[in-house]
């Protein structure tokens, strides 16, 4: 066995790995800005613009894909380690983000009717079809594992909700939410009792923490896919 040959294709594959990532990133950062500056351009809806949860939550995944490619690019051109940690987690809670858009819209589409097509807008299909599938498969498959996570660490996956909630609820709250563009029923707090909205907070959480194990999980099993013809040597 030749563990130097061996030794020189893992760094072959991990850098593979790493300028795929990379690539795929600068897409998403492409289609994020240009998306949001879509919808504001082409809604002329202002500050409303942004109580849609895909709305925000695609400039989530941009800043935070922003934040994984320049501890990267750091990495490359100083040819150190910074902490993965942060980066990794970045990347976790933007899947997440992109994993409840997704299930948000294609739910919504099971039902029709005459905003369905919106769906081939292009900032539409940006923001609620391609940036969640890269997201969500450049993170399973390519990011490097950080081991099995524990609560505290996966709770970074309902960092977005969070994100979110503090928005909405300021948007509502300073009056530029009126009740008529309230965006999701779940947020029309006037008409639920507190009991509700207590429910309402439990289940969207619940979603993104069971979302975030679920996600980690996938990453730590499928990312060793890269390395798989070494292992058998």
């Amino acid at each position: 066995m030749n563990y130097d040959n061996i030794l020189e294709r893992f760094d072959k594959l991990y850098k593979e790995k790493k300028f795929l990532n990379l690539a795929i990133s600068a897409i998403i950062i492409v289609m994020g800005i240009s998306s949001v500056i879509f919808i504001w351009n082409h809604d002329k809806d202002g500050i409303l613009t942004f109580r849609w949860m895909t709305v925000d939550g695609t400039i989530f995944t941009t800043l935070m894909t922003i934040f994984y490619v320049v501890v990267n690019l750091i990495e490359i051109t100083r040819k150190t380690e910074l902490t993965r940690r942060p980066a990794y987690f970045a990347r976790l809670s933007s899947a997440v983000a992109e994993c409840v858009i997704f299930i948000v819209v294609m739910l919504s589409q099971i039902w029709g009717g005459e905003d369905a097509l919106h769906i081939l807008r292009y900032d539409m299909f940006c923001m609620h079809i391609a940036i969640p599938i890269l997201t969500v498969a450049s993170f399973v498959m390519n990011d490097s594992p950080q081991g099995k996570l524990n609560i505290r660490e996966l709770l970074y996956g309902t960092l977005f909700v969070t994100v979110y909630a503090v928005v909405i609820t300021w948007m509502i709250g300073f009056g530029y939410v009126t009740k008529e563009y309230i965006p999701y029923p779940f947020l029309d707090f006037e008409n639920m009792t507190p009991l509700m909205i207590i429910a309402c907070l439990i289940f969207v959480y619940g979603l993104a923490f069971g979302l975030g194990l679920g996600l980690s999980t996938l990453n730590r099993k499928l990312y060793w896919r890269w390395f798989r013809d070494l292992a058998r040597e």
